[in-house]
């Protein structure tokens, strides 16, 4: 075997080797290492990866070896023999392990303020680097931002009703979606801000829009219509109508592989769809009343619903005859639910202004969810919750005007993120958790470090 690189990826911990088999071709292994930690031996765990990876180089490729993952960043130095390899490997695990011994950041400063837009936000979020974030409004257009600056770099113009889902072609970020009230998404370009295309066909509202996690060339899109679409971004064509829903479907959400389609809707269910086959695979029945979100885990293998009945419940793809795992411990709406960046914790938040973080223990025979914290301090409902990259931090936002940071395993309250003059809705970590964007009924989106 000839190893050509190793490429790392933080959150959550992983590696990928592209490496040349013995009959010349050339390869690409990812290995998810979720169970890494501070006090993982490095040495056993750098062996038993060279050892696979030995193996399959000596084997012709299939098509099953190519499972994709998140896109990883490069190491430091080329390698050519095992031995060079192995040494490799070593100081790749120790970049991965000396990332999760950095000191949490548990305080955060407001760095600036965006105000330009002239009417309330919808939805926010990062790019890849955090150096740009994207911010939907009722005032019909989608600003992109300097985050170091607060300067817009482009408006971009030309919905009809309220921009409501915004996103970024992750992680290229070269291509910006907009989800819109005025039945349309859009796409755009992230250097020029132009509208690159109009994707026509929902009768109602959009209100859910994302791009495949791994090509990106379609985008996936839920509408009050009841039904959820995907659509070519080169050609704008409709590819599939999706229309199992008895309701309006609220979010749609692919898979890591983008094989897979999660939609959630009002009719109390979700659904699963293959994406190869246009068909619908399963609906998760169960909650009594509409769906508020709905999200995979890192794996793929488990689903977490939220619902208006009061509870949340856990889905493992591999027995879909019922839930998991319920979560029925909050007394009013569940308004949204999270998992970790590696799938081991779920976040749920609720209308009687808690927060909740469940530790699963990866077995799909165990009947409870450990219940890790509880996080009360807000004084109105709590709308959105997502993790720190390393899952030590639970961020909220509230109708209280704040967003707070917790330390996941306790449940302290860290710190109030103050400063908003009406109800935080939406919130987000960057990718490297040493920025958080917040964003309000006050017109104005704020930037943390």
């Amino acid at each position: 075997m000839s190893a050509n690189k190793i490429f790392l990826r933080y959150y959550p911990p992983g590696l990928a080797i592209n490496y040349r088999t013995a009959k010349g071709s050339d390869r690409v292994r990812h290995f998810d290492l979720l169970d890494l930690d501070a006090k993982t031996n490095i040495e056993p765990l750098a062996d038993k990866i060279l050892l696979q990876t030995l193996a399959e180089a000596e084997e012709e490729p299939s098509e099953e070896d190519h499972d994709q993952a998140s896109p990883c960043l490069p190491a430091s130095g080329s390698v050519t023999s095992s031995q060079n390899t192995f040494s490799a490997l070593k100081l790749a695990l120790g970049k991965l392990q000396q990332k999760l011994r950095e000191p949490i950041k548990k305080k955060f400063y407001q760095h600036k303020c965006h105000t330009s837009h002239i009417l309330p936000l919808t939805n926010v979020c990062f790019d890849r680097s955090g150096d740009r974030c994207l911010t939907g409004s009722y005032d019909r257009t989608c600003h992109l931002i300097d985050t170091q600056t607060a300067e817009v770099e482009h408006i971009l113009t030309g919905h009809d009703n309220v921009v409501f889902s915004v996103g970024f072609n992750t992680p290229r970020c070269d291509k910006i979606v907009t989800g819109s009230f005025d039945c349309t998404a859009k796409v755009w370009s992230a250097s020029s801000g132009q509208c690159l295309c109009t994707l026509f066909g929902h009768t109602a509202e959009l209100v859910a829009t994302e791009f495949h996690p791994l090509h990106g060339e379609s985008i996936a899109t839920a509408s009050m219509d009841g039904t959820a679409r995907i659509y070519d971004v080169e050609t704008a064509h409709e590819l599939q109508q999706l229309a199992h829903h008895g309701a309006e479907v609220i979010a749609a959400r692919y898979n890591r592989d983008g094989q897979m389609l999660l939609t959630g809707s009002f009719d109390h269910t979700a659904a699963i769809w293959d994406t190869r086959t246009k068909s619908c695979c399963h609906q998760l029945r169960g909650h009594s009343a509409e769906l508020s979100n709905c999200v995979w885990n890192f794996s793929g293998l488990l689903i977490a619903t939220g619902s208006l009945d009061h509870t949340a419940r856990l889905w493992d793809i591999r027995r879909l005859d019922q839930e998991l795992h319920l979560v029925s411990k909050h007394s009013d709406e569940v308004l949204d639910v999270a998992f970790d960046a590696a799938g081991r914790l779920l976040a749920t938040c609720s209308s009687d202004c808690t927060a909740r973080v469940c530790a699963l223990d990866g077995s799909a025979a165990s009947e409870q969810l450990e219940m890790l914290s509880l996080m009360a301090g807000h004084s109105d409902e709590v709308s959105k919750v997502c993790f720190s990259p390393s899952g030590c931090m639970l961020l909220t936002a509230s109708a209280d005007n704040t967003a707070r940071l917790w330390l996941t395993e306790s449940g302290h309250c860290s710190q109030v993120l103050a400063g908003h003059e009406a109800e935080v809705f939406s919130c987000a970590y960057s990718y490297a958790g040493d920025a958080i964007l917040t964003a309000s009924k006050d017109n104005t989106c704020r930037f943390w470090r």
